[in-house]
């Protein structure tokens, strides 16, 4: 019983069946990959993806099974991943300079992806990439493991004989084993270095070697399945008998003819009514009656000649009903049979393919070899990989050329603080909220202050504008002042610095430059020119700002930041303090000041982003939001409040909104402890998109002596007057 269960329900080869839904896969990463080149992210792609991967496990496991499908499934969903990698690093290579290693924008893309643009995109073809192979794999994978259709079996015993005698040939699984071994343990080889190098590039830093071993692996497995996918056809054609009956020779498709993918699973019993019916249906076509079965199911092999002979296979000609010439290859695993008189018989085991085994391994290792040195051939410009920090820097007597920018020094020249660093700019220049404006070149300069940061971070700031652009078909080239694995070159004794260019085919070009303090402060100006064939003046400009750049702010990191408020003896204040708040809006943590009352006692929320404190009956709560405007953001702040149940009173008529500055306030009035409060919502454009937000609330019963000095004091930071609250302290 348990044997007759085994041959209805036979068994996938799961070991084989893994290596072909690896193979296959590979069919679909190409497919994927040509179509991405031609500029589609296509379903048919998709559709090969799943098709190949399903179909490649039950040609060498036999069957698609339950496991089989899962198998499968984990294969498709690995591949469909690595493949869009694929299609992303050749999209960032077409618009990176000639120099960049491809190797290398492959082994970079996560930190490609912090870019959440970049992430944006990548996700969104990953996603149309699994839904087209959702819709591919699912009807796949509903037909592969729907059961055939049951077809009567008629007696186990027909009581009358068929109409005609016949001799039938089954192909022996036994017979075709040394053929399929041979072919398919290199393949097995060839997975292994492929997975086995991908899982070690995780794993070492020098990774040229694994990398060449990958795509090696890689493309040699998909040559070489196309190459043998001939020869496992022949070892699995079990469902192909060859019968002899009415003198002529046929060819039986138990596929076609009654959904039997192998004729050695099936029960004697079963074996007997196909063979009934086979004859019925032969005795059909010689009697010149319309086939029972659909095309392919029973063929007569007409006027069969044969081409040639090997130790595998003949390969014939034969002639169609249609009066064409096709050709056919018959496996020499049928026993006791040969396809045309005067041959000699198949008397034995096929022997093994011994070229494909030294085949597999010349081509993969010359593929390796030639990728290997393709790679070291490369100039490798800048890395894209993060930036190493002194300490672990390579050592060594030789330092990579820094480019010689001349320093312009203007005729007059205006100093300024911010964030507690000092730097100084051409008087020329048109001075707003961060900004300049040179007249000459028509360019525009950002300045921005960040502490906490260190070499990684600074590298992450200075190629902002490479990551925006890379993928842009507006994309011409970058360049830099200083290229190595450490990004910053020494400015002075105190700290580092580098400038990084973007140039753009329209004319466009974006300059970032950033100065380092060996306390971690990073001070950078952005500068955005719209011909760069003023490149040397923008950059002569920035160099001297650079050179100028004077640090007094305090050693701020993620253990003190909240302890390090201070009153600001560089503003020359008396009540107002700087405070630090932590921030993501750079790309990554770092922090930046802020001004507030100064307290003994600040109160930080919202994991260090917000600050409140309270002096002299004047309370501050400071925050840094994003937002599509000032506005916005105090209208959101406005309904918060609200939403609390406190405010009673709505200052809509005391709003204010300036469009040219992008800063707004509000007043509002709500009742806390008893108390009526009277709160400005004041917030301003810092850097693009983040706005700071300040919430001034008076506490009448707080307010001291000293209120009035310690409110203008705030006023004139913040550039706003609040009579509300000057009326406080009358």
């Amino acid at each position: 019983m348990d044997l007759e269960w085994e041959r209805e329900n036979p068994r996938d080869n799961v070991i084989a069946g893994t290596v072909g839904a690896f193979l296959g896969s590979l069919i679909g990463v190409a497919c994927i990959v040509i179509l991405s080149k031609l500029g589609y992210v296509s379903a048919v792609s998709g559709l090969v993806m799943a098709v190949c991967a399903i179909k490649g496990y039950a040609l060498l496991g036999g069957k698609l099974t339950k496991r089989g499908a899962v198998i499968s499934g984990l294969f498709i969903l690995v591949m469909t991943y690595i493949a869009t990698k694929l299609c992303f690093a050749l999209a960032v290579m077409e618009v990176a300079t000639e120099e960049v290693s491809f190797f290398l924008i492959y082994q970079s893309i996560g930190l490609f992806l912090e870019d959440s643009e970049l992430r944006r995109i990548f996700l969104g073809e990953l996603a149309l990439q699994y839904l087209f192979t959702l819709v591919g794999g699912i009807p796949t994978l509903i037909s592969s493991l729907r059961k055939p259709v049951k077809r009567p079996e008629g007696p186990a015993e027909p009581d009358e004989q068929p109409p005609i005698q016949g001799e039938f040939y089954a192909l022996r699984k036994d017979w075709m084993r040394p053929l399929r071994l041979s072919v398919f343990v290199p393949l097995l080889v060839i997975m292994a270095i492929s997975v086995g190098g991908f899982i070690a590039t995780a794993f070492i830093q020098e990774t040229r070697w694994m990398t060449a071993i990958v795509l090696g692996g890689f493309i040699s497995g998909v040559f070489l399945l196309c190459w043998s996918i001939p020869t496992l056809q022949l070892c699995n054609a079990f469902h192909i008998l060859f019968v002899r009956a009415g003198g002529k020779l046929w060819r039986v498709d138990l596929q076609h003819f009654c959904s039997v993918q192998n004729w050695w699973s099936q029960s004697s019993s079963k074996q007997a009514a196909i063979k009934w019916d086979v004859l019925c249906e032969i005795s059909c076509l010689l009697d010149g009656e319309t086939p029972s079965y659909g095309p392919g199911a029973v063929t007569e092999l007409k006027d069969l000649q044969m081409e040639k002979e090997d130790s595998w296979s003949w390969k014939c000609f034969y002639e169609s009903e249609d009066g064409k010439r096709k050709k056919l290859r018959i496996s020499k695993g049928y026993p006791d049979f040969c396809p045309v008189s005067g041959l000699e018989r198949s008397q034995g085991p096929t022997p093994a393919r011994w070229i494909f085994i030294p085949l597999s391994f010349v081509v993969t290792a010359a593929l390796i070899a030639g990728i290997w040195a393709l790679d070291m051939s490369v100039y490798v410009g800048p890395t894209w990989n993060r930036p190493q920090t002194s300490d672990s820097a390579p050592k060594g007597s030789t330092q990579p050329e820094v480019k010689s920018i001349p320093t312009r020094v203007p005729e007059k020249i205006t100093e300024y603080e911010m964030s507690e660093v000092w730097f100084r700019v051409d008087s020329g220049f048109k001075y707003s909220r961060r900004t300049f404006l040179d007249g000459n070149t028509g360019t525009l300069y950002r300045a921005y202050v960040q502490y906490g940061v260190d070499a990684s971070d600074a590298w992450n700031t200075l190629s902002q504008h490479i990551s925006e652009y890379r993928i842009s078909p507006l994309y011409d080239r970058f360049d830099a002042v200083y290229l190595d694995q450490e990004p910053l070159t020494p400015l002075n004794e105190t700290s580092r610095y580098n400038i990084v260019s973007v140039y753009l085919t329209d004319g466009q070009a974006f300059h970032t430059a950033a100065v380092l303090s060996d306390d971690g402060t990073l001070f950078t100006m952005e500068a955005e020119q719209n011909a760069s064939d003023k490149s040397e003046d923008v950059l002569a400009n920035l160099m001297f700002t650079l050179e100028s750049v004077r640090f007094d702010g305090p050693v701020v990191t993620e253990e003190n930041y909240q302890s390090q408020i201070h009153v600001s003896e560089v503003r020359d204040c008396s009540y107002m303090a700087a405070a630090y708040l932590k921030t993501d809006l750079f790309g990554h943590d770092a922090f930046v000041d802020v001004y507030v009352p100064y307290s003994d006692s600040p109160i930080y929320s919202a994991g260090g982003r917000a600050i409140r404190t309270e002096a002299h009956g004047l309370r501050v709560y400071a925050t840094i939001v994003p937002g599509e405007n000032a506005k916005a953001v105090v209208d959101a702040r406005q309904q918060e409040l609200a939403a609390t149940g406190q405010v009673y009173e709505d200052g809509v008529d005391d709003e204010m909104y300036r469009e040219d500055l992008d800063a707004a306030c509000k007043l509002t009035v709500y009742e806390e402890n008893g108390q009526k409060r009277q709160a400005v919502l004041y917030a301003d454009s810092k850097w693009e998109g983040y706005y700071l937000l300040r919430e001034i609330t008076g506490l009448p019963e707080l307010v001291d002596e000293e209120y009035p000095a310690a409110l203008k004091e705030l006023e004139g930071i913040i550039g706003l007057t609040m009579p509300v609250l000057e009326e406080l302290g009358g």
